[in-house]
């Protein structure tokens, strides 16, 4: 391994308890950034913005009950797994492995919008089909394996970690201006 690849960063996958991704990255990540110790990593939970019928928006996991560890050195492992809420390293605890370049390349697509993706613009064209207007899903609507108009969302279908995933994403309508 050449001293260029060995100083690369690569992603690590954590199952964490679902429902405490958020709160286990607040806790976990001062202690990477401990100035005692050398850089060790950045924490990613993967967030999406949703809205209720109501209006009412809030945030929510994208990939339930995975965080991401962006490291170049695993020296901090202990401390990974000795958080409470941690469960294991995926797809194996006892062999702990990078993810694929595919898998790391789907998760850095999402971080270059930040850790939240954010309520999708769409707009329906004239035979009805919807269009993602901008954003990280534009011109991927080949993904998409639903459309829920009532509710205002769309499911796309991603591969990640060698299996399947739903995400379901809130989407809000732009209307067409109308030309004078």
């Amino acid at each position: 391994m050449t001293e260029n690849q060995s100083s690369k960063k690569k992603f690590y996958c954590l199952y964490i308890k679902t429902g405490c991704e958020w709160d286990y990255v607040k806790e976990i990540q001062p202690l990477l950034d401990s100035p005692e110790t050398p850089c060790t990593g950045k924490l990613y939970c993967l967030g999406k913005q949703m809205r209720l019928k109501n209006g009412k928006e809030y945030t929510d996991t994208l990939f339930q009950s995975y965080v991401f560890w962006e490291t170049d050195n695993l020296s901090r492992i202990q401390d990974i797994k000795d958080e409470e809420g941690f469960i294991g390293f995926l797809p194996n605890d006892k062999e702990i492995k990078p993810l694929s370049a595919r898998d790391t390349e789907l998760v850095t697509s999402f971080l270059k919008y930040g850790s939240v993706i954010p309520i999708l613009n769409v707009r329906f064209d004239v035979n009805d089909r919807i269009v993602i207007v901008d954003g990280l899903f534009k011109g991927m609507e080949g993904f998409i394996s639903d459309v829920n108009r009532s509710n205002k969302r769309i499911n796309f279908e991603v591969t990640l970690m060698d299996g399947k995933r739903i995400l379901s994403l809130s989407y809000q309508e732009l209307q067409k201006k109308e030309e004078k």
